[in-house]
């Protein structure tokens, strides 16, 4: 079959989006369906005018920003992906367009594959997301090209949300936002991240994780991927209990995936520049959060703590 048969036949064919998985927000739909005897999932997404989103109040900037983050994961599909096959599972991809303003991706369905996605991340299954993550910016880092084409990853750094960093209420944090983004973006070891790393964008074989929505790929440091997944896994006491075993599994993870191209002092020297940083990827999220949802239940006692951490770290400077 061919790309652009496959695309043309997704768009005409389209089963009744009530018997389909919406996209975030009113932004499209996932379908599932069966062409040439192919198990196939379907993508199809268009930003609406106004998102369907009780916290979102749809500003021009946020539109740009939600239409670039479609074109973000079709370039990755389109033209980085096949640098990460051989290292880090993801869909196995059929075709990829834009068309009729609308973004196209259409994926072997995974479950043919084994994966299969999960409501509650065992341990193991941490373990294998960590894992993904340390050889997905192992290979970044070693890459001999910088994928500037992206841009910054993530959906919350500062020069993306000046709409939530109005809405902040003045304060210490409000007013040191700028040199917290500047620290991380002065970092010296900047690599390829997933941007939305978080349980809901993994699937899982019984050896494996696959991951998967690469629309927040971008230039960052590594920790602020391990960062985010935190969140969607932990909240309270068990995110005190767990934050620092798996950022320490993470950097086991990286050093192994670095071994064949790093000496053990250049890895020594990444880790040290990054795990200085670590209150400085809680304290940029935290600042996120202030100003999109002031109540979000993510704001937890450790978020706190470690932006007391880099607060104090830059009243030190």
């Amino acid at each position: 079959m061919s790309a652009s048969t496959l695309v043309s036949h997704v768009m005409t064919m389209l089963p009744d989006p009530q018997h389909c998985q919406a996209l975030w927000s009113g932004c499209g739909h996932i379908y599932k369906f069966t062409y040439q005897g192919n198990m196939l999932v379907a993508k199809v997404a268009a930003v609406p005018a106004q998102l369907e989103h009780r916290h979102i109040a749809q500003s021009e900037h946020s539109l740009n920003r939600k239409h670039r983050s479609y074109e973000k994961e079709l370039m990755f599909y389109q033209d980085t992906a096949q640098d990460y096959l051989n290292e880090c599972a993801l869909p196995q991809v059929k075709a990829v367009a834009n068309r009729d303003e609308a973004f196209v991706f259409v994926f072997t369905d995974f479950e043919t594959q084994g994966y299969r996605n999960v409501s509650k991340a065992e341990p193991w299954h941490v373990t294998q997301m960590i894992a993904w993550l340390a050889r997905f910016h192992a290979i970044g880092l070693v890459s001999s090209h910088t994928p500037n084409i992206y841009g910054r990853g993530n959906y919350w750094h500062l020069s993306t949300r000046p709409d939530e960093y109005e809405r902040m209420i003045p304060g210490l944090l409000k007013n040191s936002a700028n040199r917290i983004d500047q620290r991380l973006r002065d970092c010296p070891y900047q690599t390829l991240i997933h941007g939305d790393a978080k349980v809901a964008n993994f699937a899982f074989s019984q050896r494996q994780a696959l991951g998967y929505d690469f629309q927040h790929v971008g230039l960052g440091i590594g920790i602020a991927d391990v960062m985010l997944l935190l969140t969607s896994l932990y909240c309270g006491r068990d995110l005190e209990l767990h934050a620092e075993q798996y950022l320490n599994l993470y950097f086991e993870q990286l050093s192994e995936a670095l071994a064949p191209s790093w000496s053990s002092e250049q890895f020594n020297d990444l880790e040290k520049s990054w795990r200085r940083l670590w209150a400085f990827v809680w304290a940029d999220f935290h600042r996120f959060l202030l100003g999109w949802k002031p109540d979000h239940e993510k704001l937890t006692a450790y978020m706190l703590h470690q932006t007391e951490l880099c607060l104090a770290q830059l009243g030190e400077e």
